[in-house]
């Protein structure tokens, strides 16, 4: 399809699904009645929906609601892991990028999932940093969740893995929703 930044981003927002945990395992489980795969397809159309081309998009707090409301209404599951945080900061950064053009970023984000979500963070949540004791050290931070993670939060042998692959599954759960990320940029620290 070229190079339609509609149909690019269809694709991304497919391969980001594709990665997110939470939602393979209700599929794979289905806990959706029998209908988890079209639930799924679902989501992915309404999610795609929600990105109208050449309206404003959405902002990663508003997705992250309806993709928290998506899995409890349609498979009975609350992802208290906040990987519906992650993976709608995701999309929302890749739809900013693949509508400014910017293919190749957009396609490394993809390549690397764990920098893009770690870059996120990094911009909604700088204050967030500074009670973890790391002076903006991502790659120690990750470390650090990963260590304390046992302590937090009983992990499937599946998200175990995914953390193993280096696909962050549960970060920073202690502290509850982060509710200051938004359009205003990088709150005071």
């Amino acid at each position: 399809h070229g190079m339609d930044p509609q149909a690019l981003f269809a694709d991304a927002v497919r391969a980001v699904l594709q990665r997110w945990t939470a939602l393979n395992l209700a599929v794979t489980n289905d806990w959706g009645d029998g209908r988890s795969e079209e639930k799924r397809d679902a989501l992915f159309v309404q999610i795609i929906s929600g990105f109208p081309a050449g309206k404003k998009a959405p902002d990663p707090t508003e997705l992250e609601t309806f993709l928290d409301q998506f899995m409890e209404q349609n498979f009975s599951t609350d992802a208290d892991d906040e990987s519906p945080y992650e993976v709608s900061c995701l999309i929302c950064r890749l739809h900013e990028l693949i509508m400014a053009g910017n293919i190749a970023e957009a396609q490394s984000l993809l390549a690397n999932p764990v920098a893009s979500l770690d870059a996120c963070v990094a911009e909604g949540d700088a204050d967030d940093s500074d009670s973890d004791g790391e002076g903006g050290d991502e790659a120690g931070e990750m470390m650090m969740e990963e260590e304390k993670e046992p302590e937090q939060v009983e992990l499937t042998a599946e998200q175990q893995a995914d953390i193993d692959d280096g696909w962050g599954v549960v970060v920073k759960t202690t502290r509850g929703r982060r509710t200051q990320v938004g359009a205003g940029g990088v709150p005071d620290t």
